[in-house]
């Protein structure tokens, strides 16, 4: 991966700042990556990219099409030039090895910006779990898959061990939610495919919340595997209710172990926990009881998923 550009004391250059300042103009518009990609003419996929710090310095008509659709008014033009001053001047001086030192030095203590970036993501994940259950399932997994992006650029990013750990109960609550949006709309395969996301960023945290929070997805998904073969699914309603039956008696640690779980089960606080326990249980329900409604009848993420107050 290409290492971000530093200023002699380990400040931001122009260089790190473009990909943050597009996201931060895009999101103050209210525009996801598809609408910005349909303004601009270029891909999603592309788009995404002109927001990721690794991905270099964009040519000046693609970021001159971003500043118009973003109605910038030439501020992003004006930064990518900044930026390619920057780096043709980095480039010129050459490494300096006292520089270099203090940058890597500055990455491994001075950490505030990746946890400020974990806290934003942390809010949006929480924000997206609160609105769920008023938006379609479609909706929650564009939003699903343009907060994931977050996610790959931390994944490249280096981080201390316990930004890691947040990163990865963050990353393992979201594929868990894309699972389940997924669920809705009747993709049987593709949810599958992400709950062994989630179990993969469960394994690699340990965390019993987050491993409960899994199984109780993948016990949603043989409940509705089931109920599409029409099997019974009672058995699958029992092992979820068992999951979080385990969790629960996980709560008599001591004290501050038990605050310090809690506050990490779930973004947002523990404030989320009993809606995702609800998301799970409501969904089990409409497929083990005889008067279950179609998936393809849910307009919201969950009948019983109600926001935070």
């Amino acid at each position: 991966m290409r290492q971000r550009s530093r200023g002699r004391h380990g400040t931001a250059t122009a260089e790190d700042l473009l990909p943050g300042e597009v996201r931060r103009r895009r999101c103050e518009r209210g525009l996801t990556r598809d609408e910005l990609a349909a303004r601009t003419g270029y891909s999603r996929q592309y788009v995404a990219q002109l927001e990721q710090p690794s991905r270099g310095i964009p040519a000046r008509p693609v970021m001159a099409a971003v500043d118009a659709a973003l109605e910038a008014g030439g501020a992003l033009i004006d930064l990518r030039e900044a930026a390619v001053a920057a780096r043709a001047e980095r480039l010129r001086r050459g490494p300096d090895p006292e520089a270099e030192s203090r940058r890597r030095v500055s990455d491994l203590l001075d950490h505030r910006r990746s946890d400020g970036e974990l806290d934003y993501l942390d809010r949006l994940v929480a924000d997206l779990i609160a609105r769920a259950d008023g938006l379609d399932p479609v909706d929650v997994t564009a939003l699903v898959l343009d907060h994931q992006s977050v996610v790959d650029t931390l994944l490249r990013t280096p981080l201390l061990p316990h930004q890691q750990f947040r990163l990865f109960m963050l990353a393992g609550h979201l594929a868990g939610l894309l699972a389940i949006s997924l669920l809705d709309v009747d993709e049987l395969a593709g949810a599958s495919t992400c709950c062994l996301e989630a179990a993969v960023f469960t394994e690699l945290t340990g965390h019993e919340g987050l491993r409960a929070w899994t199984l109780a997805v993948n016990d949603l998904i043989d409940a509705a595997a089931r109920s599409a073969s029409a099997s019974d699914a009672s058995d699958a309603s029992d092992v979820a209710e068992q999951s979080w039956a385990d969790l629960d008696q996980s709560a008599g640690a001591d004290a501050a172990t038990q605050a310090l779980a809690e506050m990490l089960t779930a973004p947002g606080g523990r404030a989320s926990q009993p809606r995702l326990i609800a998301l799970v249980k409501g969904r089990i329900d409409r497929f083990g009881g005889d008067s279950r409604r179609p998936l393809s009848q849910q307009a919201g993420l969950s009948h019983a998923f109600h926001p935070p107050v």
